[in-house]
C-alpha cells in the first residue's frame, strides 16, 4: 500500500513538472511564408524557370522546323508525277525524316521531365535552407526563453492566442511582423 502511494506521488509530481514547463506555439506557415530569404528564393526560382523555359521554346522551335520538312517530304512523296523509283527514295527519305521527328520529340519530352524535375529539386533545397534557419532560430528563442516545448500552431485544433509567438520569432529573424502582413496582403489584391 505505501508502494502504491509512493508511486502515485511520483507521478503527481512529475506530471506537475510537465504541467510548469513553458510551452507555446507557432505558425510554421507564416514562419516560411514571411522569412527573409522566401522572396529572394522565389525570384531565383522564377529566374530558372525563365531560362528552362527559353531552352524548351528553342528545342520546340526545332521540332516544328523538323515537323514542317517532314510533312513537305511526305506531300512531295504523294507527287503522281514521281517516277516509281524516285517515289520509293522519297518515302524512304519520309520514313528517316519521320524517325527523327519521333526521336526529337521523345528527347524533348525527356528534357521537360528533367527540367521539371530539376525545378522542384531546387524548391525541395531552398525549402530546406528555409526551414532550417527557421528551426534554428526557433531553437535559439527557446532557448533564450527557457522554454520547454514550441508546436506547431498551423496543427493544432485550439490554442490560447496568448501563447502564440510567431512574432516574436520573426522578429528574432530580422522581419517587421506587422509590416510583412501588411505586404502579403498588399500582394494578394
Amino acid at each position: 500500500m505505501k508502494k502504491a502511494g509512493m508511486m502515485l506521488a511520483v507521478a503527481l509530481a512529475a506530471m506537475t513538472g510537465i504541467a510548469q514547463e513553458k510551452t507555446v506555439v507557432v505558425n510554421m506557415i507564416d514562419l516560411v511564408r514571411f522569412h527573409p530569404r522566401r522572396e529572394q528564393d522565389r525570384k531565383r526560382m522564377e529566374d530558372r524557370e525563365k531560362e528552362y523555359q527559353a531552352q524548351l521554346d528553342k528545342k520546340r522551335n526545332r521540332f516544328e522546323e523538323l515537323r514542317e520538312d517532314y510533312e513537305k517530304l511526305a506531300k512531295e512523296a504523294r507527287n503522281p508525277a514521281l517516277s516509281e523509283k524516285a517515289r520509293n527514295e522519297k518515302e524512304e527519305q519520309v520514313t528517316k525524316q519521320r524517325n527523327v521527328l519521333a526521336e526529337f520529340d521523345q528527347d524533348l519530352r525527356k528534357e521537360l521531365q528533367d527540367l521539371q524535375r530539376k525545378l522542384a529539386d531546387l524548391d525541395t533545397e531552398l525549402l530546406r535552407i528555409v526551414t532550417d534557419d527557421i528551426r534554428e532560430a526557433v531553437t535559439k528563442y527557446a532557448k533564450d526563453n527557457k522554454i520547454a516545448i514550441i508546436m506547431d500552431g498551423s496543427t493544432l485544433a485550439y490554442f490560447d492566442l496568448k501563447l502564440d509567438m510567431t512574432d516574436e520569432v520573426l522578429k528574432k529573424m530580422g522581419v517587421d511582423p506587422q509590416k510583412a502582413r501588411k505586404e502579403a496582403e498588399a500582394g494578394a489584391k
